[in-house]
């Protein structure tokens, strides 16, 4: 089979994400081999931007006003080598975005790419599954600082993590997958396809992403929604019928998260990281502490001062292998400050300042920031590919359909 010229740039397009897949798989047998896919694929794409020359001149602008801020917060950092490394994280997001503007006509093959991708998860799941009712220690499970291994489990179900390793990656594959799917896919098998985005949704119980999928069907289907919050409701009571005690437990779950997550009245690590934030904040904390000195894994790996002059404490993770705090605006503001943390959101939604925004682009923001509040997904490659990326390809692709519907004028 004799390869055109068109797929070899499409491989090259896709390579990046494909390689940030293998290097999550990688981080969890392999860490070094994981962190080296990483690394290359910042790089990649920075190359990439590079050769194509294509930028998007706010994206551009607010990158510019947002670097002194960085470049300051590395330098003040306690240790230089902390600073550069979670500096680097920084820019994740920001080379994502770079990249997007480049590939912003290849939006169909983003999106074959995220079907195959759910697809295969979805199979994998299957055999996750199979291992786990069979009782086999299998290869993503988390380990604990004693060095236990631990079935991620809410009401006695083992949360879903197909190939992503993480429950709640695949669960946020699943809803970006869904809002695609059902606006931008006509092919064959499309309602297959949104209930295979739906099952990994839902077998993931993330209850973030559920609680974020809600709105997202309020935004698609406001005029339905009353139909479907009565489906919902039936749902609900025929689980809980059928299945008293388990509905009992993700209940329970759910109260666990409101009153630690939300209310704060239980102590947890995230709460304490927003309340460590707001104090900050309120104090003055305008350029920040330095990078590398809270949240991240580098704050961690060099032993931050920090943590120790706030005393701080983790509640309820200090038996888990965890190299982030697991809440990023705390990790931005403390060590960027206010100026800087708004700077760096600034870059973010750069894309936003433009006349017309499809709802999808609203959506996938909507998506990846209420997921920020209880992740660090805007320093993982892997939720970024899956939102920025898609960005402007997604916005670039409705103008197209735009300019195409134009009538065009008729011939004399």
């Amino acid at each position: 089979m004799k390869l055109t010229n068109r797929a070899i740039a499409d491989f090259f397009v896709l390579l990046p994400l494909i390689l940030v897949y293998v290097g999550t798989i990688l981080l969890k047998v392999y860490p070094p081999g994981g962190r080296f896919i990483k690394l290359f694929v910042f790089f990649y794409m920075a190359a990439y931007v590079l050769i194509k020359r294509k930028v998007d001149k706010n994206l551009f602008i607010a990158t510019l006003l947002f670097l002194p801020f960085l470049i300051w917060g590395i330098f003040h950092s306690f240790n230089l080598r902390a600073g550069i490394e979670d500096g680097l994280r920084y820019l994740f997001p920001v080379v994502v975005l770079f990249y997007g503007y480049a590939i912003r006509d290849r939006f169909p093959l983003l999106l074959k790419f995220l079907i195959v991708y759910l697809l295969i998860n979805f199979i994998a799941q299957f055999f996750n599954y199979y291992y786990w009712m069979k009782g086999v220690r299998q290869w993503f499970y988390p380990e604990t600082v004693n060095g236990d291994w631990y079935v991620n489990q809410v009401g006695g179900i083992m949360r879903a993590t197909g190939l992503l390793v993480n429950f709640d990656l695949l669960a946020f594959l699943g809803l970006v997958s869904f809002i695609l799917i059902y606006l931008y896919y006509n092919g064959k098998y499309k309602k297959w396809l949104l209930a295979i985005a739906l099952f990994l949704m839902f077998a993931s119980v993330s209850y973030k992403t559920l609680f974020t999928f809600i709105i997202v069907l309020f935004i698609l289907f406001y005029k339905r929604m009353t139909r479907i919050l009565l489906a919902m409701i039936v749902g609900a009571l025929i689980a809980t019928v059928f299945y008293p005690d388990k509905a009992r437990n993700l209940v329970k779950g759910f109260y666990y998260r409101l009153d630690s997550y939300i209310l704060m009245k239980t102590p947890t690590v995230r709460a304490e990281t927003y309340l460590l934030m707001w104090k900050e904040l309120g104090h003055g904390n305008l350029l920040g502490r330095g990078v590398g000195m809270f949240g991240g894994p580098a704050s961690i790996k060099y032993n931050s001062p920090y943590y120790k002059e706030v005393n701080f404490k983790r509640y309820d993770t200090y038996w888990m292998k965890m190299t982030t705090v697991d809440t990023f605006p705390p990790h931005v503001f403390i060590e960027l400050g206010l100026i800087g943390g708004l700077m760096f959101f600034l870059v973010l939604v750069s894309p936003l300042f433009r006349r017309k925004i499809p709802v999808s682009v609203i959506l996938i923001y909507l998506s990846l920031f209420i997921n920020m509040l209880f992740t660090f997904s805007l320093a993982a490659f892997e939720y970024l590919i899956m939102s920025l990326l898609l960005v402007y390809p997604l916005i670039e692709y409705h103008k197209r359909q735009r300019q195409n519907t134009v009538p065009q004028p008729a011939d004399n």
